[in-house]
């Protein structure tokens, strides 16, 4: 019954009102053991249905907890037929929902990576792929012609602390900071071997994980 807690409340009401009244209007011929019954349903109602809010706004609490450290495999199990077990059903669907979006953008995130990897060795144009976790950039075999060096990997510290890609870095701080996912550029960008450096037509794209944090800048661009 999805109105036990309504009917049940509405009983307490109903409870207290008859006893009022009889006390009000026949005290001399109320009965101590009435007064004891109706009193007793009374505290026991209201006993139950404030241990079933008590056992609610806990488990509630339990529940936003594990949410709050991105933990979805969560959810509230609550027993019975009143307003409570219908909420906290309620509750438990819209959890599976964002779980279901949760492991889809993971699944998603996991499918751009293997496709960034296949366009790294495979794509015409120069690709510089930032990796913000392991602060090193990864350039594949185009971008290595462009500068006519042989190395594939440097650190992101080492092209950023040479003031002459001070253009370049205004670009890197765009997406840094948030004020920008996707930004492009004419410039001249010098690469810390052999004083390499070359004219590109640039665009960098923000990739975030599925917290939404910024992990991967790529970078895809064309010698001018």
């Amino acid at each position: 019954m999805k109105n036990k807690i309504s009917i049940l409340f509405g009983l307490l009401i109903v409870i207290f009102l008859v006893f009022w009244c009889m006390w009000s209007y026949y005290r001399t011929f109320l009965y101590d053991d009435v007064v004891i019954i109706l009193t007793g349903t009374g505290i026991v109602t209201l006993l139950y249905l404030l241990n079933r809010i008590t056992i609610f706004k806990k488990k509630l609490g339990f529940a936003l907890k594990h949410i709050l450290d991105n933990n979805f495999q969560t959810g509230i199990s609550m027993p019975g037929r009143d307003e409570l077990t219908l909420l906290a059903s309620n509750f438990n669907n819209a959890i599976d929902r964002i779980n279901e979006y949760d492991i889809l953008r993971e699944n998603k995130i996991v499918s751009l990576n293997r496709l960034l990897n296949a366009v790294n060795r495979s794509v015409e144009n120069g690709i510089m792929t930032l990796d913000l976790e392991s602060s090193r950039i990864k350039i594949n075999r185009t971008a290595q012609d462009i500068w006519g060096i042989k190395q594939d990997e440097l650190s992101i510290d080492s092209v950023m602390k040479l003031e002459s890609n001070s253009a370049f870095n205004n670009l890197y701080q765009e997406i840094i900071s948030g004020r920008a996912n996707t930004i492009t550029g004419d410039l001249e960008l010098f690469l810390p071997i052999l004083r390499a450096k070359a004219s590109v037509k640039l665009k960098m794209f923000a990739i975030k994980d599925k917290d939404e944090k910024l992990n991967t800048i790529l970078c895809i661009f064309k010698e001018t």
